[in-house]
């Protein structure tokens, strides 16, 4: 080995040789390569003088290696659950385990487990029945009938009857209670009598529309017809209630031990009673929750998976350690790990891109700082790259970018319309802020934008904020743990709850984050159970009576596409003419999954009755 020109000293070829040695590891298996080293050598200059100088110099070396590394253990699917027993991952700990007061995804996807609704929905999106068997609707639109299936048992040996129904229905609209569901039932489903309960000026249920005719029978009256009512039957709005049980309608528990702070309380116990396919068996806050097949649930024959265990695990890439090393059978995982999932046969074979309806979205503060300017808005909604947080940041590039609100498959789509929403246009950015009274010489102040910690959103949030910062918008990122995040938000909306004490424009945030997965196939379950200024889903302090009129009319549409029509009006004026919402990605189901059988039903959580294990 020689460098032209210069004799070469010892220290060089041990250097060289040291050098390569440490590269070996990044060699593929079976392969022989030629490395370009940087090499450190030191040499001899002669100069005029007599004296010699001794100089060190960086130079390219090519170094042909010959290795064979110890190639990396190839993934081999493996499951370590005990017999019978689905090992499941939650993201957090879900806020309650009671039907009535469940609206977070975990919270709903145990409550499912736990309680049987009228339908349920299975992955093909059929709605088969559950606690009913069938339903009748009368000639004008406005009353269902519905029938129960007898034999029906709750865990303590109780009959399950209609009345059961009735008091779930009630007590979900309690005031007291303040779930947010509620105005699925009041200004979305427009049950009869249901808005002045709710509201708290109606102290009676027995005003409300829904009434058990016999124990078996079940009827619900809507104040006017609502044509997509069907879909909502299968939705645990309509879960069973025990009242002998919780106290009565109005019944709030109080704090377990190891509730996070500024959390609703985790109200069902271990034993509790149940009619569902599974009983609460287990449950050791922030690690897991243990479900157990109910032998008096009316199918149990049928259920698939004995014992399910709900490990709560926040972070993705500690999810996708566990299921690679067997202690999961289902999870998620971070974006980066992406391109070694889809190279690997075994992970990629096991990996499932489902249907899931939903949008991502940031919502805005149209009552606060900044952000309360329209201008403003559409500054922040043009100043998102979409396709570089799919491609660059989550880097799942199967993921939709979001313009619009109503996902792909529903009716009244219009993502395919650049009309509708702001696309990314830095350019638009510095015309909107000067719109607004912002320029270089004048920027505009920090605006906050509040996220939960879970899942991908400390990477994605961090990105959207150096996309706003790139624009000429300052921002100061805050986070927590989502039950800790979505407490915050209610206390700045919750319209339904008797102990509210702020809006909008009494709270600090302009930007927030926030996703919808729908819960039934039509745009109502985003732009009218979330958008709607009445509902408390939603914590931007807007109002439109246009908006609310266009949701009215279309709730009266009973052919799909017509309603359609309606809603495409009132999504563009959410969304072009206010800006209460900036979209940034339609979800899917993106999932590792080592079963036998699966059953993702496309809205709403999986029933995993229907899972067969190995």
């Amino acid at each position: 080995m020689s460098w032209e020109g210069f004799p070469v000293t010892r220290r060089e070829v041990l250097l060289a040789v040291v050098l390569a040695a440490g590269l070996l590891a990044g060699c593929s298996a079976g392969q022989e390569k030629a490395i370009e080293v940087p090499v450190t050598v030191e040499v001899t200059v002669p100069v005029v003088q007599t004296q010699v100088v001794v100089e060190t110099r960086e130079v390219e070396k090519t170094v042909v290696v010959t290795a064979t590394p110890v190639p990396t253990p190839a993934y081999v699917s493996k499951s370590n659950a005990p017999a019978g027993t689905l090992a499941y991952p939650l993201s957090g700990e879900p806020i309650t385990l009671d039907p009535q007061e469940a609206v977070d995804e975990a919270s709903g996807m145990l409550v499912q487990q736990l309680y049987e609704g009228l339908f349920k929905m299975r992955g093909d999106g059929t709605i088969v029945p559950a606690a009913a068997t069938g339903f009748q609707v009368s000639s004008d639109g406005t009353v269902y009938t519905v029938t129960l299936r007898s034999g029906m048992l709750w865990s303590d040996g109780m009959p399950v009857i209609a009345q059961h129904y009735v008091d779930g229905v009630c007590r979900l609209l309690e005031p007291a209670l303040g779930n947010s569901y509620y105005s699925l039932l009041t200004d979305v489903a427009q049950i009869k009598g249901a808005r002045d309960y709710a509201s708290g000026d109606v102290a009676d249920c027995k005003t409300v529309g829904v009434k058990a005719v016999d124990n078996r029978t079940l009827q619900i009256t809507l104040a006017q017809p609502v044509g997509f009512l069907p879909k909502l039957l299968a939705f645990r709005t309509f879960l069973p209630a025990r009242l002998d049980l919780t106290g009565g309608v109005a019944s709030v528990a109080t704090p377990q031990a190891g509730t996070p702070s500024g959390a609703t309380p985790i109200t069902a116990t271990v034993g509790a009673v149940t009619n569902g396919p599974y009983l609460l068996t287990e449950h050791v806050l922030g690690d897991h929750i243990t479900l157990t097949k109910n032998p008096a649930y009316w199918d149990a024959a049928a259920v698939g998976v004995d014992r399910i265990v709900f490990k709560v695990v926040p972070a993705l890439a500690d999810q996708l350690a566990a299921y690679e090393k067997g202690d999961l059978q289902v999870a998620e995982f971070p974006g980066e790990e992406t391109p070694r999932i889809q190279a690997d046969p075994g992970l990629a074979k096991e990996l499932q891109v489902l249907v899931r309806p939903g949008t991502s979205y940031l919502g805005l503060n149209t009552q606060v700082g900044p952000t309360a300017d329209v201008n403003f808005r559409r500054a922040v909604a043009s100043a998102i790259d979409r396709r570089a947080l799919i491609e660059d940041v989550l880097k799942q590039p199967w993921h939709v970018p979001a313009q619009v609100l109503v996902p792909p498959g529903m009716p009244g789509y219009q993502g395919n319309d650049p009309a509708v929403g702001y696309a990314y246009d830095p350019n638009a950015v510095k015309q909107y802020l000067k719109e607004a009274g912002y320029d270089e010489g004048h920027p505009p102040p920090p605006v906050e934008l509040w996220y939960n910690r879970e899942g991908n959103n400390e990477v994605l949030f961090k990105a959207i904020g150096a996309m706003l910062e790139k624009a000429g918008i300052p921002v100061r990122l805050m986070s927590s743990d989502w039950s800790v995040y979505l407490h915050s938000l209610d206390d700045c909306n919750k319209p339904n709850q008797a102990a509210a004490t702020k809006k909008p424009g009494d709270c600090t945030y302009n930007l927030y984050r926030m996703g919808w997965v729908m819960d039934y196939a039509d745009p109502s379950g985003i732009l009218d159970v979330v958008f709607n200024p009445s509902s408390s889903f939603q914590y931007t302090g807007w109002s439109s009576e246009a908006y609310v009129k266009l949701l009215s009319e279309a709730r009266a549409q009973p052919d799909d596409a017509r309603r359609a029509t309606f809603y495409k009006q009132a999504e563009k004026l959410l969304l072009n003419d206010v800006v209460a919402a900036v979209p940034l990605q339609h979800y899917d189901r993106t999932v590792l999954v080592k079963v036998a059988q699966f059953d993702y039903p496309p809205f709403g959580a999986p029933n995993f009755q229907y899972w067969k294990l190995p």
